[in-house]
């Protein structure tokens, strides 16, 4: 289960954004997980879970955002998602559109507790 290494590298940057700027107590943290990024969420959420138990974000709410699979072609310039990888534009059907999300795995932000 690759998940935990992942929730401690997410751990590694709270911690180091918290001292950076001073932060003693957050209200969450945002992660956003592409559809594509080989992470489960349940999984993550639940290494997550098992990591902080005891310390002081133990109350600290662990959000997930999962990212679509989201393209652009680039005869039409339309934007579309998929449920799998595609390759075709289902509008115009041109072949190989572009992916433009749905790889990421990103902290995108840290609430802090007021």
């Amino acid at each position: 289960m690759h998940e935990m290494s992942i929730a401690q590298n997410i751990l590694d940057i709270v911690r180091e954004e918290m001292e950076r700027y001073k932060v003693k107590k957050l209200q969450a943290i945002n992660v956003a997980v592409g559809a594509m990024s080989a992470v489960v969420p349940s999984s993550l959420s639940f290494c997550w879970k098992v990591m902080i138990d005891g310390t002081d974000l133990a109350e600290t709410k662990f959000n997930i955002r999962v990212v679509p699979l989201t393209y652009r072609c680039f005869d039409c310039g339309a934007k579309f998602t998929a449920e799998e990888l595609t390759f075709v534009c289902p509008h115009c059907r041109a072949e190989e559109p572009r992916l433009i999300a749905g790889r990421e795995l990103t902290v995108e932000n840290l609430e802090v507790a007021d």
